[in-house]
């Protein structure tokens, strides 16, 4: 697969990223209300359980552990289609596995934060250190999320693949925290249609994702071209 980056491409691919980022808030948001009953409060990317669930609840982890686990299920589905027969789903399995922050994943657990870690700490916190803790999440996150990257860089026939590689790994992750953590967070902090209301979600982030969804349904052809001599 050759790539070679046009405007309709990237547009495209940062919709998927924008739904699919609101996609893994919202199965945290939807299984922690199974698990207790209520909704709590939440921003573009930071979630939280609501009052009294984990002292009341001991599955609340399980909450927690949803997002991850969705977002590396689908960036394992992107794997999969990488290796799809007719070749017209392999743009799309490498925009999933990209389009889910696999970087972000992996690095934020070798910081010790992320969603990976709350539930490392929640198991492990009486038996091991910190660092401990750190390297044993790391090498699980690694196991999920390396093999989606390497399948990837393997398809891509473009000279320099090592760049493209690194551009999709970072790039993507700046974009986020940039435009979305940083610039529309700040809008829900300032209160700009920051009121809850469906799933308790703040009007700013529906409306928002609504428009995305629907920039990425129109523009869906993007993603499904043939790979046969494919330039994007």
């Amino acid at each position: 697969m050759h790539i070679k980056l046009s405007f309709s491409y990237v547009l495209t691919f940062l919709l998927l990223l924008i739904v699919l980022l609101e996609l893994h808030e919202t199965v945290h948001i939807v299984v922690g209300y199974f698990i207790c009953g209520c909704w709590g409060p939440r921003d573009f990317n930071v979630w939280s359980l609501c009052k009294g669930c984990p002292e009341n609840h001991p599955l609340w982890w399980v909450a927690t552990l949803a997002g991850p686990l969705a977002s590396f299920a689908l960036m394992w589905l992107g794997m999969i289609w990488l290796s799809a027969k007719p070749s017209n789903k392999t743009l799309l399995g490498f925009s999933l596995v990209f389009a889910n922050i696999p970087f972000g994943r992996i690095s934020n657990v070798m910081m010790g934060g992320g969603d990976e870690m709350v539930v490392t700490r929640h198991f492990l916190k009486a038996d091991y250190s910190r660092t401990q803790m750190i390297l044993i999440c790391s090498v699980l996150v690694l196991c999920l999320g390396l093999p989606p990257i390497i399948k990837a860089y393997k398809v891509l026939t473009n000279r320099r693949a090592w760049l493209y590689l690194l551009g999709f790994l970072t790039l993507p992750l700046l974009f986020l925290l940039i435009y979305v953590l940083t610039g529309l967070n700040s809008l829900l902090t300032r209160g700009f249609l920051a009121t809850p209301w469906i799933m308790g979600t703040p009007v700013l982030i529906t409306l928002h994702t609504s428009i995305a969804l629907v920039g990425l349904i129109w523009l869906r052809k993007n993603l499904f071209k043939s790979t046969k001599n494919l330039r994007i």
